[in-house]
């Protein structure tokens, strides 16, 4: 929450600490003034943060348990600020705020900066991580959280039409999961949230990808999230740097370190929106970030470079993903690309659905040199120059919102 800075008080409560910490025989002459000096300077840097205009940010949980409505009080929501690309690039510690009754937290984050939130609940997946741009007054987001497993992801659009026209015309939506593909929806699973005094239209019910869902991540797999060819992961001139806020194993090769220790972190990284973020905030043409949050995408889609931990859940998952990608395609949607299997039968010989064998770049990094690549069987690599071209697997997360 906003703090209310009250320059005066401090510079009071200042004076008070100096005067029971300094000898008698002291005074703030003979050390030049400058504990007195150093007051003056913090209270004039509080005072002018607390100009500082700020996004107030309201965050509501919204949870279901496959097919209902389920208590949201108590919810973590995870809060990351940073900013990047201007001076100083700072990282807040991590917050973990606590959900009200109704689901809801509430903080403000001065403009200029970015912030990533995503909700936790024991017993189910967690939301969407999302990154936002502290611009606005105040900014209302919704997170929604669904059970652990994969899921054919849909959502709905409901409306509510006015007798006054555009001004009093106003829409949402609302997710959506059944265990498989199906060609009719019941009304209650695709209904299960609905405001039905608020929204009462409802606008019909699509699929838009799969959901993989975790306790720790979770994110979506859409159309056209698989590069046509292999990338660089950043430009040339970027080869070699290391990029701010950034959380790397080593700086430099020549530093001794533990690289199965090293591994294992990689695996540990669930940030893959905010790590995409970053990368582009420092780095705009940033090669493999900038493809996957360029690709085609709907308008309230956030594509971004998974990180070797996203990655490696996508591996995990793999079967339980093609079925569901298979439906889809089979239905006649275009543009989803199967991940490489085991072969029926078999138990080393994998399938190339794609044409060629892939290697996926992360958005987690290694060193100033090397990034983190996952391969089609699972393995973390990363003694692999960024000048080495690999594949690019984006995904998605959605904040369903107009």
């Amino acid at each position: 929450m906003k703090q209310e800075w009250k320059p005066d008080e401090l510079r009071a409560t200042a004076a008070e600490i100096r005067e029971a910490v300094m000898p008698k025989s002291i005074t703030p002459e003979m050390v030049g003034g400058t504990l007195a000096g150093l007051t003056e300077a913090v209270a004039e840097v509080v005072e002018t943060l607390g100009e500082i205009p700020r996004e107030h940010v309201r965050v509501e949980v919204t949870a279901c348990d496959g097919q209902s409505k389920v208590s949201a009080e108590g919810a973590t929501v995870r809060l990351d600020v940073f900013a990047v690309g201007g001076f100083p690039c700072t990282a807040m510690p991590r917050q973990e705020l606590t959900a009200d009754a109704d689901g809801v937290v509430e903080f403000d984050v001065p403009h200029g900066f970015k912030y990533a939130v995503s909700s936790h609940i024991d017993g189910l997946g967690a939301s969407f991580q999302l990154v936002f741009d502290a611009v606005a007054e105040q900014r209302d987001v919704r997170l929604w959280n669904f059970p652990v497993g994969v899921w054919a992801l849909g959502h709905t659009d409901l409306a509510h039409y006015g007798d006054d026209g555009w001004e009093d015309e106003y829409y949402t939506a609302i997710p959506f999961v059944t265990p498989m593909r199906m060609e009719e929806v019941p009304e209650e699973i695709y209904l299960w949230a609905q405001d039905s005094e608020k929204y009462p239209q409802n606008e019909g019910w699509w699929y838009i990808g799969v959901l993989v869902s975790t306790a720790e991540t979770t994110f979506a797999i859409g159309k056209n999230s698989l590069s046509d060819k292999t990338m660089e992961w950043c430009d040339s001139r970027d080869r070699n740097t290391l990029f701010p806020l950034m959380d790397y194993a080593v700086q430099k090769r020549s530093t001794a370190h533990d690289y199965d220790a090293a591994i294992e972190k990689a695996r540990t990284d669930m940030d893959g929106n905010m790590n995409t973020a970053k990368m582009l905030g420092f780095s705009p043409t940033h090669t493999a970030a900038r493809w996957a949050a360029s690709s085609p995408s709907d308008y309230d889609e956030q594509r971004f470079l998974p990180s070797a931990g996203q990655l490696y859940i996508m591996w995990l998952n793999r079967t339980a993903i093609n079925a569901i990608i298979q439906q889809h395609t089979d239905a006649g949607e275009e543009g989803f690309f199967l991940l490489p299997d085991i072969k029926p039968g078999t138990t080393d010989q994998w399938t190339q659905p794609n044409g060629r064998w892939e290697y996926w770049w992360s958005s987690s990094v290694y060193d100033s040199l090397c990034s983190w690549v996952v391969y089609y069987d699972g393995d973390i690599y990363t003694y692999l120059n960024r000048l080495n071209t690999y594949d690019v697997r984006a995904v998605s997360a959605f904040h369903f919102e107009y």
